[in-house]
């Protein structure tokens, strides 16, 4: 558990919001209801997530949930639409041996994305998108939890108009910050 005497205020008060999120989590889950939280250094983060695994443990195995960093993440994003793409796991005209390599990563790509779009809880830390490919895979798994009434929360190291400048140096239509931020803001609790 954490010291909370240490915390700064900030960090009192999200725990004590997350704190009542979780006491009242399945009504919480019933409504898609998740969280978007910015400002999350990466001692931040670790704090915050250790707060939510110890919290969710406390429901299992009522609620399924997934945790997954950025790195993870990305390499997911990496996987599934850069070095996966159009290839159904198979490597073009390569070795028996690299093609079976693809299947193996195609399927734990697969896997990892089923996770993310169908536990009842997904909790992403260190979101930082970098590349076009991430973003839209983040777009894209947010907007199907949002279809699906399905909780997210997110955590950033980023203020909002530093994620909001990620992602429009990415996409300069800055059609992906208004779908993401659209869909978060609709059904998440906001925290600096």
């Amino acid at each position: 558990m954490l010291d909370e005497t240490r915390l700064s205020v900030q960090d009192r008060d999200l725990l004590g919001r997350l704190s009542q999120y979780f006491d009242n989590v399945q009504i919480r889950l019933k409504e898609g209801q998740g969280w978007l939280i910015f400002n999350a250094s990466r001692g931040r983060a670790a704090r915050i997530a250790q707060f939510i695994a110890e919290r969710v443990a406390e429901y299992r195995p009522l609620l399924s949930y997934y945790f997954l960093t950025w790195r993870d993440f990305a390499l997911n994003s990496y996987m599934m639409n850069v070095e996966l793409a159009g290839t159904k796991g198979q490597a073009p005209a390569e070795s028996a041996h690299v093609q079976r390599e693809y299947r193996i990563a195609d399927r734990v790509s697969q896997d990892m994305r089923y996770h993310m779009l169908y536990c009842d809880l997904f909790v992403l830390t260190g979101v930082a998108p970098a590349h076009l490919h991430e973003a839209e895979h983040l777009n894209a798994i947010v907007e199907e939890r949002h279809k699906r009434k399905l909780a997210s929360i997110l955590i950033t190291p980023r203020m909002p108009e530093e994620l909001a400048g990620d992602l429009r140096a990415l996409d300069p239509t800055d059609a992906l910050w208004k779908r993401f931020f659209g869909h978060m803001y609709e059904t998440s609790l906001i925290a600096l």
